[in-house]
């Protein structure tokens, strides 16, 4: 298994948390197969409220959130054919640091057939925060995968807004071998002012949506009916725009994370039944925690 190998000065500080789960399909049902895991990351059983076999489970940090040194591995496996749904009780909180980064890393890989959907919470860099995030995407032929990375700009209630020290992220996916989407987003506040024209503006919160598929025939569709349903959303700034193969991204800016929120409920449900052929915006209110 390969490392994502985000590396700190810092890295013997802190806790090293793991998490190892394998999904596979057995009598029409995906299951949890293999799990493991080291404190505090930690994952439910699954749970199947429809009839799809789709299982639905969330993943989560029992310490509440990252300190500086922290480090989160990640790893999921979806065998041929599987599905799987699963996000996270509650947002990632990440403290104030003392000199060091706190970092997630996640890798993702969808073999023949799979379906992944992960629809996690948002991220809350609070003031003097580092922070570093890297999800690493591989898939095999005939798969479909759902993701979002969401954060805002510190503790909204408290008045907080860009005082983190930073916030890195960092998307990557493969698709049968094919390199097919890179990006990266730092964000320094003590060096730029994201205040302005082309950054977040005013805006508070932000979020990308990616919808990676193989089937170029919807793709057109798809793409006109997201940006109509864009377009009418309140408290939302957003934009849709197809990748160079294999799918469509959609970002947005939110005065707050409500709005967002709203947002990710109604683009997920418009490519569940596009993408996936389902109706089942009852079964996303239901798991997702907004």
């Amino acid at each position: 298994m390969c490392s994502l190998s985000i590396k700190d000065d810092l890295s013997e500080v802190g806790r090293h948390g793991l998490l190892h789960l394998e999904f596979e399909k057995r009598k029409g049902r995906t299951i949890l197969s293999e799990s493991y895991s080291k404190s505090p990351m930690h994952v439910f059983q699954p749970f199947y409220p429809d009839d799809t076999g789709c299982a639905y489970t969330h993943v989560f940090n029992a310490a509440g959130g990252l300190v500086c040194g922290d480090r989160i591995e990640i790893h999921i496996t979806l065998n041929e054919n599987s599905h799987v749904l699963a996000t996270t009780p509650s947002a990632t909180k990440i403290y104030r640091s003392s000199g060091g980064s706190a970092s997630q890393e996640t890798e993702i890989t969808v073999r023949k057939g799979g379906v992944f959907e992960y629809l996690p919470s948002y991220v809350i860099p609070f003031a003097n925060s580092l922070y570093r995030q890297k999800t690493k995407l591989t898939m095999e032929e005939d798969t479909t995968a759902f993701l979002i990375d969401f954060f805002t700009t510190g503790r909204l209630a408290r008045g907080e807004h860009l005082q983190f020290d930073q916030y890195s992220s960092i998307m990557e996916v493969d698709h049968c071998g094919e390199p097919i989407l890179f990006e990266k987003a730092t964000l320094i506040p003590l060096d730029t002012d994201y205040g302005g024209i082309g950054f977040l503006e005013s805006f508070a919160a932000a979020a990308s949506v990616y919808l990676i598929f193989d089937n170029p025939r919807i793709e057109k569709n798809l793409l006109n009916i997201l940006r109509t349903r864009v377009a009418d959303l309140s408290g939302v700034l957003g934009g849709v725009s197809t990748l160079p193969s294999k799918g469509v991204i959609v970002r947005l800016l939110g005065n707050g994370t409500r709005s967002i929120e709203r947002a990710l409920i109604e683009i997920w449900s418009v490519a569940r039944e596009h993408i996936l052929g389902r109706k089942s915006f009852s079964q996303l209110r239901r798991v997702v925690p907004f």
